[in-house]
């Protein structure tokens, strides 16, 4: 099981104000976070207008998304909506711990987004 205390202690971890922004719908960046205490909020802007896609809430994690999928970009926003404490999780590790898996298991995880699809049409 997860210990998320202990990886405070072993990657960056900060407290945000409300309103801080994390990270844009389309940044490069790749890192994960993991709240300790606190609330994200995850948004897409889709035709213009800015729609509420998830909420996390302490001791969950997001923001892996584009690493463990190997897309382009961000495809939310990530928005503090309370006073938070989040672990910062590198993409390089991410990404060094997806390529140590087993080669079947990502191949599984990379069709999820095709399978979803397919789900909703």
């Amino acid at each position: 099981m997860l210990n998320v205390a202990k990886l405070k202690e072993v990657f960056p971890t900060d407290t945000f104000d409300v309103d801080t922004v994390l990270y844009q719908q389309g940044d490069e960046s790749g890192d994960g976070f993991i709240i300790q205490q606190g609330q994200v909020e995850l948004t897409s802007l889709v035709d213009g207008q800015e729609i509420m896609v998830a909420t996390f809430y302490a001791n969950e994690v997001f923001g892996i998304y584009k690493t463990l999928f190997d897309s382009d970009g961000r495809r939310f926003t990530a928005t503090v909506k309370e006073k938070s404490i989040i672990t910062r999780i590198p993409e390089q590790f991410l990404t060094d711990r997806i390529n140590a898996s087993d080669s079947f298991i990502i191949h599984c995880f990379r069709q999820w987004p095709n399978l979803e699809k397919q789900i909703r049409n």
